[in-house]
């Protein structure tokens, strides 16, 4: 890591932790770490309540180790410069900048990885996909975060060790499991079976044989199945899914019948339905084009536009007209193409 990002990260760790209640976090084995003194927490709750109590003095965290993301919960966040309520990542970033004139400089990469910790689900506070364990979702972030890249296949990751740990999944040869006999031909499998084998965290205890479950849908299918348990079922009463839990009920709801736009932009004050959405939306109010070409040093705000636009170099013509048989690199090209060279064979659902 260069110099110059160095400075970015620390500068940034510097803002967040100075002007918002957001804590960071380590995870490991099933349970939430304290990142300043290591205690450890089953549930994300009680980890906010200690961080409150013991380190609200954040000069300690100035000065971090490592210079990679770091995991952030900003499930009940506020400024701590106006007192108003924080949503999430995305808008504490346009709020500090448009309020307090603070900046978060993203020209290498993003400091933080946002999460938003809840006890029974874990939704993608970018996109919206929801997540019944906590390490799903952590390894999903990899989609939305990209700063290192495995030099054997290309794979990007979102911190440097998960890039180490699967660099290893490159070697072969023999890897004997410490804790029984076992030897694997990879790293990867190795990985595998002590991930199953001997990490299981089961922290779902069954009320009536006590017998422990590493997620609470195994837990419930348990007490169903073995013990003949009615286990709560949510159903909606506008149509006739049914849902596990009730937060994932209220989701539905919110989302497909009250078609609810919590999601405000600060700027214009458009409403959105997601929060990936305003961060979509938010990138034209000025988001920074951290994307670059490799060939022609283009730029972009978003990831998708850039892969796009790899297409143009990689004469990729995946788009072919139906009709005629020509390619084109993009959508809209053929679109255009079919109005101009074949309209009657345009249909509405074509596209």
């Amino acid at each position: 890591m260069g110099n110059e990002r160095r400075a970015a990260f620390r500068n940034n760790i510097s803002v967040i932790m100075e002007s918002c209640t957001a804590y960071p976090f380590k995870y490991r084995k099933g349970t939430y770490l304290c990142f300043f003194c290591k205690s450890t927490f089953l549930e994300p709750e009680k980890l906010r309540e200690h961080n409150k109590r013991q380190h609200s003095d954040i000069k300690q965290l100035l000065k971090p180790r490592k210079y990679e993301p770091l995991k952030m919960d900003f499930a009940t966040t506020s400024c701590k410069l106006c007192g108003a309520n924080i949503m999430d990542y995305a808008m504490l970033k346009v709020h500090l900048t448009m309020e307090h004139g603070k900046m978060i400089d993203i020209s290498h990469g993003e400091s933080v990885l946002p999460y938003k910790l809840s006890k029974d689900e874990h939704c993608c506070q970018i996109c919206g996909k929801r997540y019944e364990m906590f390490l799903s979702l952590h390894k999903h972030m990899n989609d939305h975060y990209e700063h290192f890249i495995c030099e054997t296949c290309g794979k990007r990751f979102a911190t440097s060790q998960r890039m180490v740990n699967h660099a290893r999944t490159h070697e072969r040869g023999d890897f004997p499991c410490k804790r029984c006999e076992e030897t694997f031909p990879s790293y990867a499998s190795l990985y595998a079976h002590v991930a199953k084998v001997h990490r299981s965290n089961k922290r779902y205890k069954c009320p009536i044989c006590d017998e422990k479950f590493a997620s609470y849908k195994h837990r419930l299918k348990h007490l169903n199945s073995v013990h003949g348990e009615k286990t709560a079922v949510f159903p909606c009463p506008s149509c006739p899914r049914v849902f596990d839990l009730c937060s994932r009920r209220t989701a539905h709801i919110r989302f497909q019948h009250l078609q609810e736009r919590n999601h405000v932009c600060p700027i214009c004050g458009m409403k959105f339905f997601t929060n990936y959405e305003l961060q979509e939306h938010s990138i034209k109010h000025g988001g920074a084009r951290i994307y670059q070409c490799d060939v022609c040093k283009k730029s972009y705000a978003r990831l998708k536009t850039l892969r796009e636009h790899m297409r143009i170099h990689n004469n990729d013509r995946r788009f072919v007209c139906p009709v005629c048989g020509q390619s084109f690199i993009q959508n809209c090209s053929l679109k255009q193409h079919m109005r101009v060279h074949h309209p009657t064979h345009m249909k509405v659902d074509m596209f």
